[in-house]
């Protein structure tokens, strides 16, 4: 009997790792500016960095939060590239601010100028090391469609790469980003948690895809203001992307 029992022990050991399940994990850096160093200060973005990180944690413990005078240009770029460098071929990275923007880029807390912002080459070019499948950029920032634009050529086709990136932009290229004294988070990172959470999950099969929570995100965000507002989602990615799974 102890012979029988020393055998299943010994056949547990070897046969459960080939009965798991091998699945991506999810490497993520949020950033937050409310109080700049120089420019005109904003009231929600820091508390949007802060929830999406809570959201986050749920399925992940490789998250990175920066908020503040800590999300300079140096600090944002180099988290980015330790927490990526560190995804395998199978895991998802995603990289969320909210803040000001301008045309083609992001502004860090010590921006001044518009050549100390962050440009989508920049994000692109350290996106573009991490050997993750699945890339993810979600921007709560005024003009922050303009991040499709290649300041410095007039075609969009330099960004197609082999990367698969998904740009999940809060606004137009001409558009601002609303928040408000009244709500929590900015009106685009509002109705993003809420999809991510399980409210853009359409079919209810307990996945997120990249058609699902567009379409939830753009009726919430052009509702409620009035259409001032248009999310923008680009990138090459396919719309049965899963974006959140809570199987």
């Amino acid at each position: 009997m102890k012979r029988l029992f020393i055998i299943i022990i010994i056949l547990c050991c070897v046969l459960s790792p080939l009965s798991s399940d091998a699945k991506e994990d999810i490497y993520v850096v949020a950033v937050g500016v409310s109080d700049y160093k120089t420019i005109a200060d904003l009231l929600l973005p820091e508390q949007d960095a802060k929830d999406i990180a809570e959201l986050y944690k749920t399925k992940t413990k490789h998250v990175i939060l920066i908020t503040g005078r800590y999300a300079t240009k140096e600090r944002i770029l180099k988290a980015l590239h330790d927490q990526f460098s560190r995804a395998d071929e199978d895991d998802m990275i995603v990289f969320s601010f909210s803040g000001h923007g301008y045309q083609g880029g992001i502004c860090p807390y010590d921006m001044s100028k518009q050549s100390d912002g962050i440009t989508y080459q920049e994000i692109r070019s350290v996106l573009k090391q991490s050997q993750a499948k699945t890339k993810i950029i979600f921007a709560d920032a005024c003009f922050s469609g303009g991040l499709r634009v290649d300041s410095r050529q007039n075609s969009h086709s330099s960004d197609n790469d082999d990367s698969n990136v998904l740009l999940f932009l809060s606004s137009r290229g001409g558009e601002s980003s609303i928040e408000s004294p009244f709500m929590v988070n900015g009106v685009f990172t509002t109705y993003l948690i809420r999809g991510l959470r399980g409210g853009a999950d359409d079919n209810l099969d307990r996945m997120i895809t990249a058609k699902e929570l567009f379409d939830f995100v753009h009726q919430g965000v052009v509702e409620k203001s009035e259409a001032k507002q248009h999310p923008v989602m680009w990138g090459n990615f396919d719309d049965t992307w899963v974006l959140m799974d809570w199987r």
